[in-house]
């Protein structure tokens, strides 16, 4: 019997479509690990969508596409998916440097124009202090 690729789910995040294909083939992560060889450590990463722990984005395909494959997913539709959320998380990520950016220099900015009259305010307080003090003696 030809086992059927299963497409992923949309609606669901990248790592349930695996956990749920994996117990779909009633297998636990013991059993793909030895089916892939690939850690159990990352294959709860992957379930976890936590994909900070991997060392480079090219483990991150190359396990969910083995993954993918092992529970019958389709392996090309899944690194597709992974694709456009990695996609999505980088424009967010550029989105909030740029605000942080922007913040810094409206910081910036700000502090150049207060800075100065500030000094010059105090300066003259002080000037008018040391007279008057001056005056008294």
């Amino acid at each position: 019997m030809i086992d059927q690729q299963i497409k992923p789910i949309a609606m669901t995040s990248l790592g349930e479509q695996l956990r749920l294909a994996r117990r779909a083939k009633s297998k636990s992560l013991e059993d793909v690990s030895n089916d892939t060889n690939i850690s159990k450590r990352y294959l709860e990463a992957l379930e976890e969508d936590n994909y900070d722990i991997f060392p480079s984005q090219v483990y991150v395909r190359g396990f969910l596409s083995v993954y993918a494959e092992c529970v019958g997913l389709d392996s090309k539709a899944v690194i597709e998916q992974y694709k456009k959320l990695i996609t999505y998380s980088e424009l967010l990520d550029r989105q909030v440097s740029e605000r942080v950016a922007h913040r810094r220099r409206t910081r910036r900015v700000i502090r150049k124009r207060l800075l100065l009259p500030l000094i010059v305010l105090l300066l003259t307080i002080l000037c008018l202090a040391t007279l008057l003090w001056l005056r008294r003696t």
